[in-house]
């Protein structure tokens, strides 16, 4: 079979200052044993010398292009990379990871075999920095339901019909950690996506890289936007991930992003208070919950008693109605309020028996009441409010809550 009657294959990298490897990724696409591949790199202006190795290629004419110019990031660049390729089927492979012997020639054979697929993924393996193995990436027939849970796709092991890729409108560029997570939820609304039991490609994995330095921040917030996006929920193991590597962020943290991105559905929010803009809090603190789409199911909040009195003591109403009272011995506190809404909106008071009188800060000459510092306040959905309870009782807790949770994504 001639070379032009074979489909080209357009292998796009996404290079940013990766001199140390974009050598062996480079050659491990130039190496393969499938004739008709054109390789394009779009590099972001690296400054270490990767353009240097760049040029070392650029005589390879069709078979090795490369532009070098500030870009808006990853994603971006990935879809620069597929305006400018000429194939039919897109490889895309990362400027430090590698591909496997013979790796294109068997996604493409098994394109060419399925003609309704999408997508096609192999096996692939984590590596480090000399390219030592780590572990094999997880490796599972391809189902939604399973993309729901976490994801199975390693992506340079995967190529794509360049029809398919564009039809979904590329790599979303608001995504800089999980945008291949995102690609895949997409692709498989539209197109079937099939596998292939070989190793195709090596991820890289060490300290300086991306999956890691990225991972808690943006990479949470983009898990738990697509997710939400996609399925309507977080999956357990998504959520366990999370909370067993990074604990130490606290309740708080993890309650802040799960609520901003609904992630245990509708969430009751507030709408209207009289707290300080500096976070201090009035000696009666008036707040207007939202709890039309989510009823609240508790009221949390954490604050400091900064030279008021060493003993608070609090009463809480509701619409105008006692329901609660405790009181604050610490400097520092963490109070869950079990406290439900009434109707759509909710009116919540909390009266501290304590006040001082203090200079404003954007008037001095003007006095202002304050009783504590009021750092954090969050109404909490039944969900939020279990998730709360659990995560506070320790780390082996709320792997325990995790793994009893039952979510109902929506595929």
């Amino acid at each position: 079979m001639s070379m032009q009657s074979l489909p080209l294959v357009s292998v796009i990298t996404p290079s940013y200052n990766q001199a140390k490897f974009i050598k062996r990724t480079i050659e491990s696409v130039l190496t393969q044993d499938y004739p008709h591949i054109e390789h394009i790199v779009v590099d972001g202006a690296s400054t270490d010398g990767t353009q240097n190795i760049l040029q070392q290629y650029s005589h390879l004419a069709d078979r090795f292009r490369y532009v070098s110019e500030p870009d808006r990031g990853q994603s971006h660049a990935i879809n620069k990379g597929l305006q400018m390729a000429r194939g039919e089927i897109i490889g895309w492979l990362n400027s430090d990871d590698t591909y496997f012997p013979g790796a294109i020639r068997k996604a493409v054979t098994a394109l060419q075999q399925n003609p309704d697929w999408g997508v096609v993924y192999g096996k692939g393996l984590h590596i480090d920095e000399d390219d030592k193995v780590k572990y094999p990436y997880i490796w599972v027939e391809f189902d939604r339901k399973k993309l729901f849970h976490f994801n199975i796709i390693c992506q340079p092991a995967a190529f794509l019909r360049k029809h398919a890729f564009e039809a979904v409108g590329g790599v979303n560029e608001e995504h800089d950690w999980c945008m291949d997570y995102d690609l895949w939820n997409r692709i498989s609304l539209h197109y079937p996506i099939g596998t292939i039991p070989e190793f195709l490609a090596n991820s890289r994995l060490y300290d300086a890289c991306k999956t890691f330095v990225y991972e808690l921040e943006p990479g949470f917030s983009e898990i738990l936007k697509t997710s939400v996006k996609h399925h309507g929920t977080i999956s357990n193991e998504w959520l366990y991930h999370y909370t067993q590597n990074h604990y130490k962020q606290g309740a708080f943290w993890f309650l802040n992003k799960l609520k901003a991105y609904h992630a245990f559905g509708p969430s009751p929010q507030i709408i209207a208070s009289n707290r300080y803009s500096d976070s201090w809090a009035p000696q009666n603190l008036r707040m207007t919950i939202e709890a039309s789409h989510g009823p609240m199911n508790a009221l949390l909040i954490k604050g400091s008693n900064q030279d008021i009195a060493p003993l608070l003591h609090f009463h809480v109403m509701r619409n105008g109605k006692f329901v609660y009272k405790f009181q604050v011995t610490q400097g520092r506190f963490q109070v869950v309020i079990p406290i439900t809404s009434e109707g759509q909106q909710c009116e919540v008071s909390i009266f501290c028996s304590q006040q001082i009188l203090q200079n404003h800060p954007n008037n001095p000459e003007v006095k202002r009441s304050v009783s504590y510092h009021l750092e954090e306040v969050l109404p909490l959905s039944y969900e939020e409010y279990q998730f709360y309870q659990e995560f506070t009782k320790g780390k082996a807790q709320i792997e325990n809550w995790v793994n009893r949770r039952v979510p109902s994504p929506r595929i």
